[in-house]
């Protein structure tokens, strides 16, 4: 994986804590909402820690577009195609 590429996922990762810790309401629907993306994000923490030894870039982005059609959450893969082109 290229260096460009860590980067990039190392800023998805701080944006999906932002949204936790933004995320508003303490409802349930919030609550399940908080859950998928605490869920879909936790791996890439720890392929982060192992320099991405393992990463299935594959099955992260079919995790996140699910999650992306579910509750509106396409800023994700934005955010990571803006960085990976603007290196």
């Amino acid at each position: 994986m290229t260096e460009i590429k860590k980067i990039a996922y190392k800023k998805l990762i701080h944006q999906a804590f932002l949204d936790l810790k933004n995320s508003g309401a303490y409802d349930e629907a919030t609550f399940y909402r908080n859950f998928r993306i605490a869920h879909a994000f936790h791996n890439l923490a720890e392929f982060i820690v192992v320099d991405f030894v393992g990463f299935n870039e594959d099955e992260f982005w079919s995790t996140v577009g699910a999650l992306a059609s579910q509750f509106d959450l396409h800023h994700y893969r934005k955010i990571f195609d803006e960085t990976v082109t603007e290196r």
